[in-house]
């Protein structure tokens, strides 16, 4: 049982504590979305569809560059 108002405040802090945390996660998230282009939920049929390009041979890997 809360005995104090104490107890209330710690429950409080906390809550906030988790909801900050859950924020920040979602947030770094989505910017690491933005920042590398990764794969979204709509996107598997776009790479579907590029799989069976490359596996026909309608595309192929560039070979003229170099890497570092």
């Amino acid at each position: 049982m809360l005995e104090t108002s104490s107890d209330l405040m710690s429950i409080g802090m906390g809550a906030l504590a988790v909801g900050y945390i859950v924020y920040e996660i979602d947030r770094r998230q989505r910017k690491l979305h933005d920042i590398w282009g990764l794969l979204g939920s709509g996107d598997e049929d776009r790479t579907a569809l590029l799989e069976r390009m490359v596996d026909s041979g309608e595309l192929v890997p560039y070979s003229g560059g170099v890497l570092p």
